[in-house]
């Protein structure tokens, strides 16, 4: 059995998505790329973004939230 890998290569991408109307906070959206495998995740926010790097430090490859992956 091949242990977990040492390394991960992500391509980040981030971008703020402005409110329809003043007075709403902007949202930040953020999306992983593997530029091996070309395998997208996509998050809705910071914490989501944190938590699937911080299970993928714990051993392997998490599932992304809500089950949003992209190819």
């Amino acid at each position: 059995m091949e242990d977990a890998p040492l390394r991960f290569v992500h391509l980040l991408t981030m971008w703020c998505e402005r409110p329809a109307q003043p007075g709403q906070p902007a949202l930040w959206r953020f999306s992983l790329e593997d530029p091996r495998t070309r395998q997208r995740h996509g998050f809705a926010d910071l914490e989501a973004l944190t938590a699937f790097l911080r299970a993928q430090m714990a051993g392997g490859e998490p599932e992304a939230p809500e089950g949003r992956k992209t190819e």
